[in-house]
Order: structure tokens, then C-alpha cells, then sequence
């Protein structure tokens, strides 16, 4: 293997015409100018540029370089209310964050970490509310809430709080155009 490699190296050396820095210089072929412009280049009209890109993107389409992202939905149950037009229905739903500082204790003697949390009130048919607390698409928990007519923060339309109600508990305050609420958890 070394031999093959040695032999080509030495053919190419002796049959490769020695070049001089002065004789042939790379940068004599271009005489006065800097810039090459061959003779037989047209101009392209502007019908032509757009019927080109045209093109381009239909065979890009074809291929799946421009697929549109869908929004990622949350697994458990779904946003949408099922009244709703479809004018609304094909709105993306955004749900406000809340951030849980300390360990909090659900009914049942279940732990909710402290972290972040996509939180989204609902209510049925019958009038129950509850809060859903998801992390990563993974529901966590889901808690009993209670509907209010109170108003609680008048200068705003959407909002989502957590303040403390008494040394052992907390209070969720949920508010919304269709309905405002607030949930009671048990410090941990």
C-alpha cells in the first residue's frame, strides 16, 4: 500500500510541467480587470425571474420542505368548547402559565411539585369547575374549582394568579371572558 501511494506521488511529480511564479502567475490571466463576464450572458426579464422561482417552490412543495406546522396539542381532553363557531374553533388556544413556588397537597395526598405549569380552567355542562394542571403536554392533576361572580383584578380581561389564602393554604385566581373562578390547595 505504501509502495502504491510512493509510486503515485512520484508519477505525478515527474510527469506535472514545472510551473515558474514569474512566468505564470495566477493573477496574470486576468489582465486590467478583476471581474469575469462572459461574452454570451443575457439579461433575464423580470417574467422570466418570477416564472423561475415559481418553479423552484412547486418542486420544494412537492418534495415537503414547506409543510405547515400544526399547533401541538395537548393529549387529555380537548380546549374547545363544543358551542363554539367555527370562527373560534380554528383559533389557537393559548394557556396562561403558572408558576407554583412551593410543594402544594391535592384532596387525595398528591404532591404538585414546585415548577411551571400550563393551567386551563373548565367547566361542563352541569356547572362543575376544575383546574387542569399540564407540564410537557402530561396532564398532572386536575382539581376541583369553584365559579365566582367576583371580579377580582376589574382591569384586566384574562388573568391566572396564585396568592396565598392562610399559613396552609393557597387560592388559584382564574379569569376569563366566559367565567372567573378560584381554586384552594393545601401547602405541603
Amino acid at each position: 500500500m505504501k509502495k502504491i501511494f510512493l509510486m503515485s506521488l512520484l508519477s505525478i511529480l515527474f510527469f506535472t510541467p514545472n510551473l515558474k511564479a514569474e512566468d505564470a502567475g495566477l493573477w496574470d490571466n486576468f489582465g486590467d480587470t478583476n471581474i469575469y463576464i462572459p461574452e454570451e450572458q443575457t439579461a433575464v426579464s423580470d417574467e422570466q425571474f418570477d416564472k423561475t422561482v415559481e418553479n423552484v417552490k412547486e418542486k420544494q412543495k412537492k418534495r415537503g420542505f414547506f409543510k405547515p406546522k400544526e399547533p401541538k396539542k395537548m393529549k387529555g381532553s380537548s380546549y374547545q368548547e363544543s358551542n363554539e363557531t367555527e370562527f373560534f374553533s380554528n383559533i389557537v388556544i393559548e394557556t396562561p402559565v403558572l408558576r407554583i413556588p412551593y410543594e402544594l397537597l391535592t384532596l387525595d395526598g398528591k404532591t404538585i411539585p414546585i415548577g411551571h405549569y400550563q393551567t386551563i380552567f373548565e367547566k361542563d355542562d352541569n356547572g362543575v369547575v376544575t383546574v387542569k394542571l399540564y407540564q410537557a403536554h402530561t396532564l398532572i392533576v386536575q382539581l376541583p374549582a369553584q365559579e365566582t361572580e367576583e371580579d377580582l383584578f376589574e382591569d384586566k380581561i384574562n388573568y391566572l394568579t396564585l396568592e396565598d389564602f392562610d399559613e396552609n393554604k393557597v387560592k388559584i385566581n382564574y379569569g376569563s371572558i366566559n367565567f372567573n373562578a378560584i381554586a384552594i390547595i393545601n401547602k405541603k
